[in-house]
């Protein structure tokens, strides 16, 4: 029974996840928290682990959870069950692609789509942020313990990560690296 669920959650992830690896994380956090499969620590490290090896994110993701919730069979199940949406519907895209290509309704409902898109990755981005880089949500409340509630050596690694990317762009890969090791320096002290 949980390879049928993890499946089938893993199918309609893949079914809803429009825009890419990276829009799957807001429908991904929902169905593992609510679940009980997996703690915001456990999925934002799927999610380091994901970007930082070889191969789709949406796929990696699938992979590192099935393991976790049901060895080789569960990763099979939420491989295939993240993979098979995308499969069917681009067979079906393939095959009738030159009758929506100009379609006004089509290229409208896309149009629509990105900014939902946006909007799903950025409510991800803060989630993420919030519990990478603030210590304790609950000092937030004041004022002036703001700033002793922030993860500084941890900003500091991403503000470096990203003007370095920005400014000398940097292979990702050689910047996960870099990152890795200042995080191990960073936190070893």
């Amino acid at each position: 029974m949980l390879y049928l669920d993890l499946l089938f959650t893993f199918f309609k992830i893949g079914l809803f996840t429009i825009g890419g690896g990276y829009a799957m994380i807001p429908l991904l956090q929902n169905e593992l928290l609510s679940k009980g499969w997996a703690t915001l620590d456990e999925i934002i490290n799927f999610i380091a682990i994901s970007e930082s090896t070889p191969g789709p994110f949406a796929v990696n993701m699938a992979t590192f959870v099935g393991v976790k919730m049901g060895g080789v069979l569960g990763a099979i199940s939420t491989t295939l069950g993240v993979i098979l949406p995308s499969l069917i519907i681009i067979l079906i895209i393939a095959k009738y692609f030159d009758n929506f290509k100009d379609n006004f309704y089509a290229k409208s409902a896309l149009s629509g789509l990105r900014p939902a898109v946006i909007g799903l990755l950025c409510s991800s981005v803060f989630t993420i942020f919030v519990n990478n880089f603030i210590l304790d949500s609950h000092l937030l409340l004041s004022i002036n313990t703001f700033l002793s509630a922030i993860d500084i050596r941890g900003l500091i690694i991403l503000i470096a990560a990203y003007f370095t990317y920005n400014k000398f762009k940097i292979h990702p890969i050689k910047l996960v690296v870099i990152c890795s090791v200042l995080g191990m320096i960073a936190y070893s002290i």
